[in-house]
Protein backbone atom coordinates (compact mmCIF):
# COMPACT_ATOMS: atom_id res chain seq x y z
CA UNK A 1 0.00 0.00 0.00
CA UNK A 2 1.53 3.12 -1.30
CA UNK A 3 0.20 6.80 -2.60
CA UNK A 4 1.43 7.90 -5.96
CA UNK A 5 1.00 11.87 -7.20
CA UNK A 6 2.44 13.98 -9.92
CA UNK A 7 1.56 16.73 -11.82
CA UNK A 8 2.77 16.97 -15.95
CA UNK A 9 5.52 20.30 -16.57
CA UNK A 10 4.54 20.51 -12.37
CA UNK A 11 6.02 21.65 -9.09
CA UNK A 12 7.57 19.59 -6.62
CA UNK A 13 5.56 22.02 -3.86
CA UNK A 14 2.31 20.72 -5.14
CA UNK A 15 3.07 17.22 -5.50
CA UNK A 16 4.64 17.20 -2.14
CA UNK A 17 0.93 18.60 -0.74
CA UNK A 18 -1.11 15.83 -2.31
CA UNK A 19 1.32 13.27 -0.87
CA UNK A 20 1.13 14.69 2.18
CA UNK A 21 -2.85 14.59 1.97
CA UNK A 22 -3.09 10.65 1.70
CA UNK A 23 0.42 10.10 4.14
CA UNK A 24 -2.39 7.68 6.26
CA UNK A 25 -1.68 5.61 3.01
CA UNK A 26 1.43 5.65 3.01
CA UNK A 27 3.40 6.40 6.51
CA UNK A 28 7.12 4.93 6.20
CA UNK A 29 8.55 6.85 3.64
CA UNK A 30 7.89 9.49 1.01
CA UNK A 31 10.04 11.08 -2.20
CA UNK A 32 9.39 13.49 -5.33
CA UNK A 33 11.58 13.25 -8.50
CA UNK A 34 11.72 16.57 -10.60
CA UNK A 35 12.47 17.66 -14.02
CA UNK A 36 10.86 20.49 -16.54
CA UNK A 37 8.64 17.29 -17.71
CA UNK A 38 7.31 15.87 -14.90
CA UNK A 39 6.98 16.53 -10.76
CA UNK A 40 6.30 12.12 -9.82
CA UNK A 41 6.17 11.78 -6.29
CA UNK A 42 5.34 8.86 -4.27
CA UNK A 43 4.76 7.63 -0.85
CA UNK A 44 5.71 4.48 0.76
CA UNK A 45 3.71 1.22 3.08
CA UNK A 46 6.85 -0.80 3.91
CA UNK A 47 5.87 -4.45 3.03
CA UNK A 48 8.55 -5.83 0.84
CA UNK A 49 12.13 -4.77 1.87
CA UNK A 50 12.23 -2.47 4.50
CA UNK A 51 15.89 -1.66 4.51
CA UNK A 52 16.60 -0.62 0.65
CA UNK A 53 16.83 3.22 -0.34
CA UNK A 54 16.45 4.56 -3.88
CA UNK A 55 12.29 3.05 -4.38
CA UNK A 56 10.05 5.67 -3.56
CA UNK A 57 10.02 6.66 -6.00
CA UNK A 58 12.76 4.25 -8.05
CA UNK A 59 14.77 5.94 -10.41
CA UNK A 60 17.55 4.27 -12.91
CA UNK A 61 19.35 6.01 -16.16
CA UNK A 62 15.86 5.29 -18.17
CA UNK A 63 13.04 5.51 -15.97
CA UNK A 64 11.50 7.18 -12.94
CA UNK A 65 8.63 4.66 -11.51
CA UNK A 66 6.24 5.76 -8.56
CA UNK A 67 4.47 2.15 -7.62
CA UNK A 68 1.46 1.20 -5.66
CA UNK A 69 0.22 -2.12 -4.77
CA UNK A 70 2.73 -5.54 -5.29
CA UNK A 71 3.72 -7.78 -7.84
CA UNK A 72 3.15 -10.76 -6.38
CA UNK A 73 5.00 -12.91 -8.71
CA UNK A 74 7.95 -10.58 -8.46
CA UNK A 75 10.12 -13.30 -7.54
CA UNK A 76 9.53 -15.38 -10.26
CA UNK A 77 9.90 -12.64 -12.32
CA UNK A 78 13.06 -11.68 -11.32
CA UNK A 79 14.53 -15.21 -11.79
CA UNK A 80 13.76 -14.63 -15.45
CA UNK A 81 15.19 -11.65 -15.60
CA UNK A 82 18.18 -12.02 -13.73
CA UNK A 83 18.78 -14.87 -16.39
CA UNK A 84 19.26 -12.39 -19.52
CA UNK A 85 21.42 -10.29 -18.06
CA UNK A 86 19.46 -7.77 -15.35
CA UNK A 87 21.09 -6.93 -12.16
CA UNK A 88 19.54 -6.49 -8.82
CA UNK A 89 20.53 -4.16 -5.98
CA UNK A 90 17.30 -4.85 -3.53
CA UNK A 91 14.87 -7.26 -2.80
CA UNK A 92 11.85 -5.54 -3.41
CA UNK A 93 8.99 -5.82 -5.93
CA UNK A 94 9.41 -2.36 -7.39
CA UNK A 95 12.85 -2.81 -8.61
CA UNK A 96 11.50 -6.35 -10.74
CA UNK A 97 8.72 -3.82 -11.68
CA UNK A 98 10.90 -1.56 -13.21
CA UNK A 99 13.41 -3.81 -15.21
CA UNK A 100 10.32 -6.26 -16.48
CA UNK A 101 9.04 -2.94 -18.27
CA UNK A 102 12.46 -2.09 -19.81
CA UNK A 103 12.10 -5.60 -20.66
CA UNK A 104 8.80 -5.92 -21.91
CA UNK A 105 7.33 -2.29 -22.32
CA UNK A 106 3.74 -2.78 -23.00
CA UNK A 107 3.74 -6.19 -22.78
CA UNK A 108 4.37 -6.09 -19.28
CA UNK A 109 0.84 -6.92 -18.67
CA UNK A 110 0.96 -10.64 -20.07
CA UNK A 111 3.44 -11.02 -17.59
CA UNK A 112 2.16 -9.73 -14.17
CA UNK A 113 0.67 -10.74 -11.56
CA UNK A 114 -1.01 -8.38 -8.44
CA UNK A 115 -2.66 -5.51 -7.90
CA UNK A 116 -1.34 -1.95 -8.57
CA UNK A 117 -1.42 1.58 -9.89
CA UNK A 118 2.22 2.28 -11.28
CA UNK A 119 2.99 5.01 -13.13
CA UNK A 120 6.51 5.34 -15.51
CA UNK A 121 7.96 8.27 -16.69
CA UNK A 122 10.50 7.34 -19.65
CA UNK A 123 13.42 9.86 -19.50
CA UNK A 124 14.08 9.06 -23.48
CA UNK A 125 11.03 9.35 -24.57
CA UNK A 126 9.20 11.80 -22.31
CA UNK A 127 6.37 9.80 -22.01
CA UNK A 128 4.30 8.91 -19.05
CA UNK A 129 2.47 5.48 -18.76
CA UNK A 130 0.14 5.09 -15.55
CA UNK A 131 -1.34 1.61 -15.31
CA UNK A 132 -4.33 -0.12 -13.13
CA UNK A 133 -4.60 -3.80 -12.43
CA UNK A 134 -7.54 -5.88 -13.65
CA UNK A 135 -10.09 -5.92 -11.26
CA UNK A 136 -9.13 -2.31 -9.97
CA UNK A 137 -8.21 -2.91 -6.95
CA UNK A 138 -5.74 0.11 -6.52
CA UNK A 139 -7.21 3.48 -7.20
CA UNK A 140 -5.93 6.43 -9.22
CA UNK A 141 -7.52 9.59 -10.05
CA UNK A 142 -6.68 11.85 -12.91
CA UNK A 143 -7.66 15.68 -14.49
CA UNK A 144 -6.08 17.83 -17.61
CA UNK A 145 -6.01 21.31 -16.63
CA UNK A 146 -3.98 24.58 -17.61
CA UNK A 147 -2.17 22.17 -20.37
CA UNK A 148 -0.78 19.62 -17.58
CA UNK A 149 -2.21 16.27 -16.42
CA UNK A 150 -2.72 16.14 -12.84
CA UNK A 151 -2.86 12.89 -10.74
CA UNK A 152 -3.17 10.74 -7.47
CA UNK A 153 -4.11 7.16 -5.68
CA UNK A 154 -6.75 9.58 -3.69
CA UNK A 155 -9.27 12.46 -5.13
CA UNK A 156 -8.90 14.29 -2.24
CA UNK A 157 -4.78 14.90 -3.33
CA UNK A 158 -6.25 16.54 -6.13
CA UNK A 159 -8.81 18.65 -4.06
CA UNK A 160 -5.68 19.48 -1.84
CA UNK A 161 -4.16 21.81 -5.24
CA UNK A 162 -6.72 22.20 -7.09
CA UNK A 163 -10.38 24.60 -7.33
CA UNK A 164 -12.85 21.63 -7.94
CA UNK A 165 -16.54 22.10 -8.44
CA UNK A 166 -18.33 19.44 -8.13
CA UNK A 167 -20.93 17.94 -10.37
CA UNK A 168 -23.77 15.33 -10.75
CA UNK A 169 -23.22 11.78 -12.79
CA UNK A 170 -26.28 9.81 -13.75
CA UNK A 171 -24.13 6.49 -12.73
CA UNK A 172 -23.43 7.74 -9.43
CA UNK A 173 -27.28 8.27 -9.10
CA UNK A 174 -28.41 5.06 -10.49
CA UNK A 175 -25.55 2.61 -8.58
CA UNK A 176 -24.58 4.43 -6.08
CA UNK A 177 -20.90 4.89 -6.25
CA UNK A 178 -18.77 6.28 -8.46
CA UNK A 179 -16.64 4.49 -11.93
CA UNK A 180 -14.86 6.34 -14.35
CA UNK A 181 -16.60 9.56 -13.91
CA UNK A 182 -16.69 11.46 -10.62
CA UNK A 183 -18.27 14.19 -8.45
CA UNK A 184 -15.31 16.50 -8.94
CA UNK A 185 -15.94 18.24 -12.70
CA UNK A 186 -13.33 16.88 -15.12
CA UNK A 187 -12.12 15.03 -12.59
CA UNK A 188 -11.81 10.76 -14.00
CA UNK A 189 -10.53 7.94 -12.31
CA UNK A 190 -8.52 5.11 -14.54
CA UNK A 191 -10.72 2.38 -15.52
CA UNK A 192 -9.60 -1.05 -14.25
CA UNK A 193 -7.13 -3.41 -16.75
CA UNK A 194 -6.29 0.22 -18.53
CA UNK A 195 -3.52 2.66 -18.51
CA UNK A 196 -3.02 5.89 -19.94
CA UNK A 197 -0.16 6.64 -22.92
CA UNK A 198 0.51 10.78 -22.21
CA UNK A 199 3.43 12.48 -24.30
CA UNK A 200 4.74 15.64 -21.84
CA UNK A 201 5.68 17.06 -25.44
CA UNK A 202 3.35 16.82 -28.06
CA UNK A 203 0.25 16.46 -24.71
CA UNK A 204 -1.24 13.58 -26.81
CA UNK A 205 -3.85 11.90 -24.42
CA UNK A 206 -4.57 8.27 -24.66
CA UNK A 207 -6.52 5.84 -22.78
CA UNK A 208 -5.60 1.97 -23.46
CA UNK A 209 -7.33 -1.21 -22.48
CA UNK A 210 -4.96 -4.03 -21.83
CA UNK A 211 -7.14 -7.24 -20.82
CA UNK A 212 -10.57 -8.25 -21.49
CA UNK A 213 -12.12 -11.91 -20.31
CA UNK A 214 -10.81 -14.58 -22.43
CA UNK A 215 -12.39 -17.79 -23.50
CA UNK A 216 -10.65 -21.03 -22.14
CA UNK A 217 -11.36 -24.59 -21.74
CA UNK A 218 -12.01 -26.21 -18.49
CA UNK A 219 -12.45 -30.00 -18.37
CA UNK A 220 -15.44 -30.71 -16.04
CA UNK A 221 -13.51 -33.60 -14.01
CA UNK A 222 -10.54 -31.82 -13.07
CA UNK A 223 -12.48 -28.06 -12.30
CA UNK A 224 -12.30 -28.21 -8.61
CA UNK A 225 -8.49 -29.51 -8.19
CA UNK A 226 -7.50 -26.76 -10.97
CA UNK A 227 -9.28 -24.18 -8.80
CA UNK A 228 -7.80 -25.75 -5.72
CA UNK A 229 -4.52 -25.19 -7.14
CA UNK A 230 -5.04 -21.73 -8.41
CA UNK A 231 -6.17 -20.76 -4.96
CA UNK A 232 -3.50 -22.31 -3.36
CA UNK A 233 -0.96 -20.03 -5.49
CA UNK A 234 -2.87 -17.00 -5.17
CA UNK A 235 -2.64 -17.35 -1.00
CA UNK A 236 0.62 -17.99 -0.78
CA UNK A 237 1.48 -15.10 -3.72
CA UNK A 238 -1.14 -12.80 -1.08
CA UNK A 239 1.11 -13.95 2.47
CA UNK A 240 4.73 -12.91 0.83
CA UNK A 241 5.32 -9.67 3.49
CA UNK A 242 8.13 -8.47 5.53
CA UNK A 243 5.59 -7.41 8.33
CA UNK A 244 2.90 -9.20 9.99
CA UNK A 245 -0.22 -10.06 7.81
CA UNK A 246 -3.82 -11.74 8.77
CA UNK A 247 -7.13 -12.11 7.52
CA UNK A 248 -10.44 -10.59 7.75
CA UNK A 249 -12.75 -13.74 9.07
CA UNK A 250 -16.28 -13.77 8.85
CA UNK A 251 -16.46 -17.49 9.22
CA UNK A 252 -18.24 -17.14 5.79
CA UNK A 253 -17.40 -19.57 2.47
CA UNK A 254 -15.01 -17.25 1.25
CA UNK A 255 -12.58 -16.74 4.39
CA UNK A 256 -13.24 -19.97 5.64
CA UNK A 257 -11.72 -21.03 1.72
CA UNK A 258 -8.86 -18.79 2.40
CA UNK A 259 -7.84 -19.87 6.15
CA UNK A 260 -7.71 -23.54 4.71
CA UNK A 261 -4.71 -22.73 2.92
CA UNK A 262 -2.33 -21.13 5.51
CA UNK A 263 -2.80 -20.86 8.86
CA UNK A 264 -3.22 -17.12 9.66
CA UNK A 265 -1.75 -15.59 13.41
CA UNK A 266 -4.06 -12.79 12.99
CA UNK A 267 -8.08 -13.15 12.49
CA UNK A 268 -10.46 -10.34 13.15
CA UNK A 269 -14.23 -10.35 12.84
CA UNK A 270 -16.57 -7.75 12.96
CA UNK A 271 -19.12 -8.60 15.39
CA UNK A 272 -22.76 -6.87 14.15
CA UNK A 273 -23.99 -7.51 17.81
CA UNK A 274 -22.16 -4.77 19.60
CA UNK A 275 -23.76 -1.19 19.78
CA UNK A 276 -21.65 0.83 18.22
CA UNK A 277 -24.02 3.66 18.03
CA UNK A 278 -21.86 6.24 19.37
CA UNK A 279 -18.42 5.46 17.82
CA UNK A 280 -20.56 5.10 14.67
CA UNK A 281 -21.77 8.56 15.29
CA UNK A 282 -18.20 10.09 15.94
CA UNK A 283 -16.56 8.41 12.86
CA UNK A 284 -18.80 8.93 9.96
CA UNK A 285 -17.43 11.97 8.81
CA UNK A 286 -14.14 10.94 8.81
CA UNK A 287 -15.35 7.76 6.65
CA UNK A 288 -17.26 10.11 4.26
CA UNK A 289 -13.98 11.76 3.79
CA UNK A 290 -11.53 8.96 3.70
CA UNK A 291 -13.81 7.18 0.72
CA UNK A 292 -13.39 10.00 -1.31
CA UNK A 293 -16.77 9.61 -2.74
CA UNK A 294 -19.93 8.08 -1.23
CA UNK A 295 -21.02 4.68 -1.70
CA UNK A 296 -24.78 2.95 -1.04
CA UNK A 297 -23.31 1.06 1.91
CA UNK A 298 -22.59 1.44 5.43
CA UNK A 299 -20.19 -1.59 4.66
CA UNK A 300 -17.07 1.19 5.21
CA UNK A 301 -17.87 1.03 9.07
CA UNK A 302 -17.34 -2.54 9.51
CA UNK A 303 -14.44 -2.39 7.25
CA UNK A 304 -13.21 0.94 9.28
CA UNK A 305 -13.98 -0.66 12.49
CA UNK A 306 -11.58 -4.36 11.10
CA UNK A 307 -8.84 -2.14 9.79
CA UNK A 308 -8.28 -0.09 12.88
CA UNK A 309 -8.25 -3.65 14.90
CA UNK A 310 -5.57 -4.64 12.73
CA UNK A 311 -3.65 -1.75 13.10
CA UNK A 312 -3.61 -1.43 16.66
CA UNK A 313 -2.35 -5.20 16.87
CA UNK A 314 0.58 -3.92 14.50
CA UNK A 315 -0.91 -6.22 11.57
CA UNK A 316 -0.45 -4.01 8.32
CA UNK A 317 -1.00 -6.81 5.66
CA UNK A 318 -4.65 -8.56 5.28
CA UNK A 319 -6.07 -10.61 3.28
CA UNK A 320 -9.95 -10.68 2.40
CA UNK A 321 -12.14 -12.57 0.18
CA UNK A 322 -13.45 -9.95 -2.52
CA UNK A 323 -14.40 -11.55 -5.46
CA UNK A 324 -15.69 -14.19 -4.73
CA UNK A 325 -19.31 -13.92 -4.70
CA UNK A 326 -19.12 -11.93 -8.28
CA UNK A 327 -16.84 -14.75 -9.39
CA UNK A 328 -18.29 -17.65 -8.16
CA UNK A 329 -22.38 -16.67 -7.85
CA UNK A 330 -22.49 -15.46 -4.28
CA UNK A 331 -25.25 -13.41 -4.25
CA UNK A 332 -28.87 -14.25 -3.36
CA UNK A 333 -30.40 -12.30 -6.68
CA UNK A 334 -28.78 -14.45 -8.73
CA UNK A 335 -30.97 -17.10 -8.03
CA UNK A 336 -34.69 -16.20 -9.55
CA UNK A 337 -33.45 -15.88 -12.84
CA UNK A 338 -31.26 -19.05 -13.07
CA UNK A 339 -34.71 -20.59 -12.06
CA UNK A 340 -36.08 -18.39 -15.05
CA UNK A 341 -32.84 -19.84 -17.02
CA UNK A 342 -33.38 -23.61 -16.18
CA UNK A 343 -37.22 -23.39 -17.43
CA UNK A 344 -36.16 -22.24 -20.31
CA UNK A 345 -33.39 -24.56 -20.51
CA UNK A 346 -35.36 -27.36 -19.77
CA UNK A 347 -38.87 -26.36 -21.56
CA UNK A 348 -37.66 -24.69 -24.98
CA UNK A 349 -41.16 -25.38 -25.83
CA UNK A 350 -42.88 -23.65 -23.53
CA UNK A 351 -41.09 -20.37 -23.48
CA UNK A 352 -43.91 -18.56 -25.01
CA UNK A 353 -45.56 -19.66 -22.02
CA UNK A 354 -42.84 -18.15 -19.72
CA UNK A 355 -42.73 -15.23 -21.25
CA UNK A 356 -45.89 -14.28 -20.10
CA UNK A 357 -45.15 -13.75 -16.67
CA UNK A 358 -41.13 -13.47 -16.78
CA UNK A 359 -38.72 -10.73 -18.42
CA UNK A 360 -35.86 -10.28 -20.59
CA UNK A 361 -33.18 -11.84 -18.34
CA UNK A 362 -31.82 -8.07 -18.86
CA UNK A 363 -35.08 -6.38 -17.56
CA UNK A 364 -35.76 -9.29 -14.79
CA UNK A 365 -32.02 -8.49 -13.45
CA UNK A 366 -32.12 -4.50 -13.85
CA UNK A 367 -35.62 -4.82 -11.59
CA UNK A 368 -33.30 -7.18 -9.06
CA UNK A 369 -30.81 -4.20 -8.67
CA UNK A 370 -32.69 -0.89 -9.22
CA UNK A 371 -31.73 1.46 -6.60
CA UNK A 372 -33.33 4.58 -8.51
CA UNK A 373 -36.44 4.43 -10.51
CA UNK A 374 -35.93 7.55 -12.15
CA UNK A 375 -32.58 6.13 -13.60
CA UNK A 376 -34.05 2.94 -14.13
CA UNK A 377 -33.68 2.95 -18.32
CA UNK A 378 -30.31 3.87 -17.81
CA UNK A 379 -29.35 0.93 -15.16
CA UNK A 380 -31.17 -1.91 -18.28
CA UNK A 381 -29.41 -0.20 -21.32
CA UNK A 382 -26.20 -1.04 -18.88
CA UNK A 383 -27.17 -4.27 -18.34
CA UNK A 384 -27.87 -5.02 -21.65
CA UNK A 385 -25.11 -4.29 -23.05
CA UNK A 386 -22.93 -7.14 -20.85
CA UNK A 387 -25.86 -9.74 -21.40
CA UNK A 388 -25.04 -9.50 -25.32
CA UNK A 389 -21.17 -10.81 -25.05
CA UNK A 390 -22.51 -13.88 -22.77
CA UNK A 391 -24.37 -16.73 -23.92
CA UNK A 392 -25.41 -17.52 -20.99
CA UNK A 393 -27.55 -15.06 -18.07
CA UNK A 394 -25.55 -16.24 -15.25
CA UNK A 395 -22.18 -15.53 -16.16
CA UNK A 396 -23.32 -12.18 -17.26
CA UNK A 397 -24.71 -10.96 -14.27
CA UNK A 398 -21.92 -12.18 -12.52
CA UNK A 399 -19.32 -10.00 -14.98
CA UNK A 400 -22.08 -6.97 -15.17
CA UNK A 401 -21.54 -6.99 -11.10
CA UNK A 402 -17.50 -7.64 -11.69
CA UNK A 403 -17.21 -4.52 -13.92
CA UNK A 404 -20.15 -1.85 -12.44
CA UNK A 405 -20.83 -3.05 -8.52
CA UNK A 406 -17.76 -4.78 -7.17
CA UNK A 407 -16.05 -1.29 -7.76
CA UNK A 408 -17.62 0.09 -4.96
CA UNK A 409 -16.70 -2.57 -2.39
CA UNK A 410 -12.82 -2.49 -3.45
CA UNK A 411 -13.35 1.39 -3.07
CA UNK A 412 -14.56 0.83 0.24
CA UNK A 413 -11.77 -1.85 1.21
CA UNK A 414 -9.07 0.06 -0.16
CA UNK A 415 -9.97 3.64 1.52
CA UNK A 416 -11.04 1.61 4.91
CA UNK A 417 -7.46 0.07 5.14
CA UNK A 418 -5.49 2.34 4.06
CA UNK A 419 -6.92 4.90 6.65
CA UNK A 420 -4.82 2.95 9.08
CA UNK A 421 -1.88 1.79 7.17
CA UNK A 422 -3.05 -1.63 6.51
CA UNK A 423 -2.63 -3.13 3.06
CA UNK A 424 -5.83 -5.42 1.41
CA UNK A 425 -4.95 -8.30 -0.69
CA UNK A 426 -7.61 -10.12 -2.27
CA UNK A 427 -6.32 -13.97 -3.31
CA UNK A 428 -9.91 -14.21 -5.23
CA UNK A 429 -8.94 -11.43 -7.76
CA UNK A 430 -6.18 -13.43 -8.73
CA UNK A 431 -6.03 -12.73 -13.27
CA UNK A 432 -5.81 -16.66 -13.64
CA UNK A 433 -9.14 -17.40 -11.19
CA UNK A 434 -10.86 -14.34 -12.92
CA UNK A 435 -10.67 -15.89 -16.23
CA UNK A 436 -11.37 -20.01 -14.45
CA UNK A 437 -14.35 -18.63 -12.85
CA UNK A 438 -15.90 -16.83 -16.14
CA UNK A 439 -15.15 -19.73 -17.88
CA UNK A 440 -16.34 -22.64 -15.48
CA UNK A 441 -19.96 -24.60 -16.33
CA UNK A 442 -22.67 -23.20 -14.30
CA UNK A 443 -23.63 -26.03 -13.24
CA UNK A 444 -20.46 -26.01 -11.26
CA UNK A 445 -21.53 -22.78 -10.08
CA UNK A 446 -24.80 -22.39 -8.67
CA UNK A 447 -28.09 -24.87 -8.52
CA UNK A 448 -31.31 -23.27 -7.51
CA UNK A 449 -30.97 -22.18 -4.00
CA UNK A 450 -27.29 -23.84 -4.05
CA UNK A 451 -24.50 -20.86 -4.58
CA UNK A 452 -20.86 -21.02 -5.23
CA UNK A 453 -20.89 -24.94 -5.33
CA UNK A 454 -17.10 -25.42 -6.59
CA UNK A 455 -16.35 -23.51 -3.67
CA UNK A 456 -18.42 -25.72 -0.96
CA UNK A 457 -16.91 -28.59 -2.39
CA UNK A 458 -12.99 -27.65 -2.17
CA UNK A 459 -14.24 -26.28 1.70
CA UNK A 460 -15.81 -29.53 2.46
CA UNK A 461 -12.33 -31.62 0.94
CA UNK A 462 -10.57 -29.38 3.21
CA UNK A 463 -12.16 -29.09 6.34
CA UNK A 464 -13.53 -33.03 6.17
CA UNK A 465 -16.68 -31.84 6.20
CA UNK A 466 -16.54 -30.05 9.60
CA UNK A 467 -17.54 -26.39 7.74
CA UNK A 468 -20.80 -25.32 9.30
CA UNK A 469 -22.83 -23.24 6.97
CA UNK A 470 -24.05 -20.09 8.45
CA UNK A 471 -26.60 -17.62 6.46
CA UNK A 472 -24.81 -15.10 3.87
CA UNK A 473 -25.10 -11.33 5.08
CA UNK A 474 -22.74 -9.00 4.33
CA UNK A 475 -20.94 -6.33 6.82
CA UNK A 476 -23.71 -4.81 8.01
CA UNK A 477 -24.66 -2.79 11.03
CA UNK A 478 -28.11 -1.48 12.88
CA UNK A 479 -28.24 1.47 11.27
CA UNK A 480 -32.49 1.33 11.61
CA UNK A 481 -32.42 0.39 15.10
CA UNK A 482 -30.19 3.17 15.82
CA UNK A 483 -32.19 6.19 14.63
CA UNK A 484 -35.04 4.46 14.35
CA UNK A 485 -35.92 4.31 10.62
CA UNK A 486 -38.69 2.10 9.62
CA UNK A 487 -38.31 1.80 6.15
CA UNK A 488 -35.65 -0.37 4.66
CA UNK A 489 -35.75 1.70 1.58
CA UNK A 490 -31.61 2.46 0.55
CA UNK A 491 -32.15 6.00 -0.74
CA UNK A 492 -33.13 6.67 3.20
CA UNK A 493 -28.99 5.15 3.57
CA UNK A 494 -27.78 7.07 0.75
CA UNK A 495 -28.96 10.58 1.52
CA UNK A 496 -27.45 10.33 4.89
CA UNK A 497 -24.02 9.21 3.53
CA UNK A 498 -24.13 12.28 0.97
CA UNK A 499 -24.99 14.45 3.65
CA UNK A 500 -21.64 13.40 5.74
CA UNK A 501 -19.61 13.56 2.27
CA UNK A 502 -20.88 17.01 1.44
CA UNK A 503 -19.75 17.70 4.90
CA UNK A 504 -16.53 16.46 5.27
CA UNK A 505 -15.57 18.08 2.05
CA UNK A 506 -17.00 21.87 3.15
CA UNK A 507 -19.64 21.47 -0.04
CA UNK A 508 -22.78 23.87 0.00
CA UNK A 509 -24.22 23.18 -3.77
CA UNK A 510 -24.59 20.25 -6.15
Amino acid sequence: MCSIAGITNGRSEEVNKMLQSMVHRAPDDLGIYTDRNISLGMGRLSIIDLKSKNLCPYENNKIVLSFNGEVYNYKSLKLDLKKIGYKFYTSSDTEVLAHAWDKWGRNIFQKIKGMFVFAIFEKKTKKLFIARDIPGEKPLYYTRKNNKLYFASEAKALKKILDLKPTKDKFFDTFQHCLDRTLWKDVYQLPAAHYIEYNTISKKFSLIEYWKIKNRKIYKKEASEELESLLNKSVKLCTQADVDYGIYYSRGVDSSLISTFHKFKNRFYFNDKVNYKNDFRKNIKKIAYHLDFPVGSFSSYPLWKLAELANKKGVKVILSGEGADEIFTGYARYMPIFMQWKLNENYPSYKYLFGKMLDDYSDSYAKLTSRSEENYEYLKNNIKKIFEIFDNPINAMCYFDFKMIMPSLLQMGDRMSSAFGVENRCPFLDKDIIEFGFNLDIDQKIYFDQQKLILRKILKKRTKSKYKEIEKKGLTIKYNKWYNVKSWDRSNYFQFLNKNWKSAYKIKKY
